[in-house]
């Protein structure tokens, strides 16, 4: 999870530790956010780990504005939903 606080008050160009409980817990409600989805998320892939801290960040700075998930953020959950079922569909057989 350091890694991702750490990428993430890159993002947002926080320096200070004042609001890491914060971030910690935004970070943990992302990942819970997109395992909903169907996605495993695993904090190792640099994919996903990109993906957990670019959706936390919007949500950061979008989370007094009453607007739709940003385009590049669903293009790419949908992509993983899309690999995923592939992934298992191809266990199966």
């Amino acid at each position: 999870m350091d890694t991702l606080l750490n990428l993430l008050k890159l993002d947002l160009g926080i320096t200070h530790n004042l609001r890491d409980a914060f971030f910690l817990q935004l970070l943990d409600g992302t990942i819970k956010e997109i395992e909903r989805r169907g996605i495993i998320v695993d904090k190792n892939s640099a994919d996903d780990q990109m993906l957990v801290v670019d959706y936390a960040c919007w949500v950061y700075r979008k989370r007094q504005e009453n607007i739709p998930l940003a385009d590049n953020i669903q293009h790419r959950i949908r992509n993983r939903i899309i690999k995923e079922r592939i992934a298992k569909q191809n266990a199966i057989e």
